[in-house]
């Protein structure tokens, strides 16, 4: 049986980051003695499954053919694949690019911010897998895309197997800044991680993003190796600077994210003239975000949820 995987999210543009799920699917058909194909519709499929994380790349669906399988948060909050498929080792010879081993340990949150759609999709924090379901023997590096790693039932299990593979890891969706504390941070500080991300996604966390800091300085961690996500754009919050000049006075790094809707339209802007001087992060998308608040009306993207 040929079987035909779309990744609505690839363009020509950029590599793309790996869809999970169709990666998980690819394993299973291909173990099934199936032929898998990746984005070419010339295969003449027997079976078509369509994916996306995006709710804007969606419309590439209206290009597919009837009678295809599709999923992702992108397209539809409630499919899940099913238990057999889940649970099953990601196919990583799907993405030729692809140099390191994902996947989640938790799935859910006990948090509900108002721009993150993990509560509706996924519920309350839960255990899922330890990380040797979906750990490469080939790789050294693991992208861990938990969505609130501290607070899940198994984060002291899933640290100690990561610092037991001696995995560099990344923990890409950010730690919740206000669950720190002398136990997790004993873990942290074994961990080997080029950073530990974050998020000061509002100023009523200041206290805590400011503590939380604070304790990790105490521990011995560098603010070199902290970095935060700052959410920009969601509804009038007129904070952003504000946010973006006390993690500067941290010399912490900050990774600007523009909020992008479900329509895939962006909001305007209307911040004050900012400088690049005196903050740490990545200077192309520093450079981005300077460019995008001193043109009116334009704006960029926030990250979303896997």
């Amino acid at each position: 049986m040929k079987v035909l995987l779309f990744d609505l999210d690839i363009n020509k543009e950029r590599n793309p980051f790996p869809n999970l799920a169709l990666m998980k699917l690819s394993a299973y058909h291909k173990a099934r003695g199936d032929e898998v194909f990746l984005n070419f519709p010339l295969c003449q499929p027997d079976l078509t499954y369509a994916s996306c994380v995006f709710t804007w790349k969606a419309k590439g669906l209206n290009l597919l053919k009837a009678g295809i399988i599709k999923g992702g948060s992108g397209i539809d909050l409630t499919t899940e694949l099913p238990p057999e498929v889940e649970h099953t080792m990601p196919d990583y010879h799907l993405y030729p690019n692809v140099d390191f081993s994902l996947g989640f340990s938790s799935r859910g949150c006990i948090r509900k911010c108002p721009p993150c759609i993990v509560p509706e999709k996924e519920g309350y924090i839960k255990a899922w897998a330890r990380i040797y379901e979906f750990l490469d023997p080939r790789y050294k590096r693991l992208l861990l895309l938990d969505n609130n790693f501290l607070a899940a039932p198994n984060w002291q299990e899933t640290m100690s197997d990561l610092i037991a593979e001696d995995l560099e890891v990344d923990i890409n969706q950010g730690l919740d800044i206000r669950l720190l504390n002398e136990d997790n941070l004993y873990y942290l500080k074994k961990l080997r991680t080029k950073q530990l991300r974050f998020a000061f996604d509002h100023i009523s966390s200041e206290p805590a993003v400011r503590q939380g800091i604070e304790l990790l300085l105490k521990h011995g961690i560098p603010s070199r190796k902290l970095s935060f996500y700052v959410l920009i754009g969601f509804t009038d919050d007129e904070t952003a600077l504000d946010r973006m000049e006390i993690l500067k006075s941290y010399k912490v790094s900050v990774y600007p994210m523009i909020f992008k809707g479900a329509d895939g339209k962006e909001p305007i802007l209307d911040l004050q003239s900012f400088s690049l001087e005196g903050f740490h992060g990545s200077r192309p998308n520093l450079r981005k975000f300077q460019r995008i608040i001193s043109r009116e009306g334009s704006t960029d993207q926030h990250r979303a949820h896997p």
